[in-house]
């Protein structure tokens, strides 16, 4: 395992070269994709919130779709490939886009948010960084959000296995982590859908801190 430098390197290296080839997982083009997005925002219907972070933001297709239910949206990404997509697309004047590594964010700086969400980024975090890096930011997370403010987090699951960053037991262990720091799950919908040929199911989880 590599220490955190080392790490936030290697992720930085992977999200530049991925988003340098363009819309690499297809967030543009697959209905998968749009599919669990308008799921995973209907998981906010209905509320408001003041001061929102988005952590892991890609080119900003799901962020562009969080944009009207927060005042002031937040959103980073670690690769600038995918920062300047973002900026350059219609509909992101009001987001406040900014170049980052989700483990390196200065949490009490800005805090406390009213709402956090991390759509299929805690995958990568854990294959890069130690179990107790993962654990610390997950606490960290709960300590960032104001009492009665959410946090969202959204993975998809591989259930064929491919790909072993998406295997169905690790994204349910991510989950639990977040109750163990002191999360509490209010709702949870599972969304099942077919991309490339593979099978697919994508855990939305809304977590309250108390």
């Amino acid at each position: 395992m590599p220490d955190r430098e080392e790490a936030g390197q290697k992720a930085l290296e992977f999200a530049e070269n991925l988003w340098k080839r363009g819309d690499f997982w297809e967030f543009e083009s697959s209905e998968y994709e749009r599919t669990r997005f308008a799921r995973t925002i209907e998981m906010l219907r209905g509320r408001r919130y003041a001061r929102g972070l988005e952590l892991g933001c890609g080119a900003g297709d799901f962020t562009r779709l969080l944009a009207p239910l927060v005042d002031r949206l937040v959103a980073y990404d670690i690769a600038p490939s995918a920062i300047a997509r973002a900026k350059a697309a219609p509909g992101g004047a009001s987001i406040d886009y900014r170049t980052g590594n989700a483990m390196d964010y200065e949490w009490r700086r800005e805090e406390p948010w009213d709402l956090i969400v991390m759509n299929d980024t805690i995958c990568y975090l854990g294959w890069l960084y130690s179990f107790f890096d993962i654990a610390w930011l997950a606490s960290e997370l709960h300590e960032a959000i104001r009492p009665g403010g959410h946090f969202l987090m959204a993975n998809t699951m591989d259930k064929a296995g491919y790909d072993k960053l998406l295997l169905p037991h690790i994204t349910r262990s991510y989950r639990d982590l977040v109750l163990n720091v002191g999360f509490t799950l209010e709702r949870e919908e599972t969304c099942r859908g077919t991309k490339n040929g593979v099978e697919f199911e994508t855990l939305i989880s809304l977590f309250a801190r108390g």
